[in-house]
């Protein structure tokens, strides 16, 4: 009788005890800290005054049409302030489509100096702030909880990702810099950073990075061929009229091309990575394979994704669009008209565009991985970081179809 095999080691309940109480602590030590700032950010007013600007607080008392009401400032001041009073519902009045505050609120406050000097109060809008700090909160919560260590990496990519957005890719437009340069240049840093910092340092990191950088390239062709045929002014919509008079160095066309590059990173990089991970994973399972049988496996389950992913930013795209959306429908014009506006011109591109990369990125990321992954050469190792981790399900089950293939094929000699 054959010895009983030993059964593996499972980790002992003190060291999972440990490392439970351990990232509790650190869960915890985040939320604290971002509870505290946006205590900073949220509650404490301006220390000094200019002669107009914006104050937080809550409103006492809404007052009435020729009363003013009372809204007692963060900090504890209490000043008079014009608050629109509570309408009757149904009213068929302007005013009743205006805000309607209440007691209790908590609202952003505009102050401005008066005939006298002094200053003027009146209640300007809520205050969204806290609500969307606390999403933040909950979302750092469920990421930390669900993706543990790799999840904060996450998030902290993304932070650094719009970091590098509003600190170098909006200051730069605003010098008159390229918007397609400055989105190229800016795309290459946020995926360098995030990818690397997110998936780790190593081949397959480096080859999704490759794949997605030469999509963005394709991405940037496409949608400039496509922008010039359509023969969009960018001044289709009130936001890039606003622009044009505000600044008129910003080349609006640049900026809409940009838009597109930068609104299709996040999908890119999710396919990108798969698809490295998977050439990847099979070229280990399989180092025999040539680099042009490795790209034929890989795209086997590239194309289960494409679909999903394509659908994905199409929606996506869709639900900022249902305004517009709707306005059309009950302007209850054809279709083709519908399509000649500009502002709707412009959303399609950004979408056609952007799926088309997502499509294209699947075989060129495979081809890159191939290459480079061909012969089972830089295989990244356990130790070294799996990147995308249920890609190696992926790989393991197509070199698993490629075997069962094989050995039918040979049944059939």
């Amino acid at each position: 009788m054959a010895p009983a095999q030993p059964s593996p080691a499972r980790p002992r309940r003190p060291a999972l005890l440990r490392r439970a109480l351990t990232g509790s602590a650190i869960l915890v030590g985040i939320l604290l800290i971002l509870w505290v700032v946006g205590l900073t950010l949220f509650q404490f007013p301006a220390q000094a005054l200019g002669s107009s600007g914006y104050l937080y607080g809550r409103i006492v008392a809404t007052g009435t049409a020729t009363t003013p009401g009372l809204v007692r400032l963060d900090g504890g001041t209490a000043v008079q302030a014009q608050v629109q009073a509570p309408q009757a519902e149904g009213a068929p009045t302007p005013e009743a489509m205006a805000p309607v505050y209440r007691d209790g609120q908590r609202v952003q406050v505009a102050y401005t100096t008066g005939p006298d000097g002094g200053l003027i109060y009146a209640v300007s809008d809520y205050q969204r702030g806290p609500a969307l700090y606390w999403l933040l909160i909950l979302f750092v919560a469920v990421v930390a909880l669900v993706g543990r260590a790799k999840g904060l990496r996450a998030v902290a990519g993304t932070a650094a990702s719009l970091g590098i957005v509003g600190v170098f890719i909006v200051p730069a437009i605003l010098r008159g810099a390229s918007p397609v340069l400055v989105a190229l240049v800016g795309s290459g840093g946020i995926l360098a950073l995030s990818m690397y910092f997110v998936h780790g340092v190593n081949w397959k990191t480096t080859a999704a990075l490759a794949g997605t950088l030469v999509t963005v390239l394709v991405a940037l062709l496409v949608g400039g061929v496509f922008l010039h045929l359509a023969h969009v002014t960018s001044f289709g919509d009130e936001d890039s009229v606003y622009v044009a008079v505000a600044d008129p160095k910003v080349n609006l066309q640049g900026l809409v091309l940009a838009g597109v590059v930068i609104g299709a990173l996040g999908a890119l990089v999710d396919v990108t990575i798969g698809q490295a991970s998977t050439v990847s994973e099979l070229a280990h399972l399989g180092p025999r394979l040539r680099w042009w049988e490795l790209y034929a496996r890989a795209m086997n389950v590239g194309l289960d994704h494409i679909g999903s992913l394509v659908n994905t930013l199409v929606l996506a795209y869709v639900s900022s669009a249902l305004p517009i959306l709707l306005l059309l429908h009950l302007e209850q014009q054809g279709w083709r008209q519908n399509t000649n506006l500009e502002l709707v011109a412009v959303e399609a591109i950004h979408m056609l565009c952007g799926a088309t990369a997502l499509v294209l990125a699947v075989p060129l990321t495979t081809l890159v991985a191939a290459l480079l992954f061909r012969g089972d050469q830089h295989h990244d190792s356990e130790a070294e970081g799996h990147g995308h981790g249920h890609t190696h399900s992926h790989g393991a089950e197509a070199f698993a179809g490629l075997e069962a293939a094989e050995a039918r094929a040979g049944h059939g000699l």
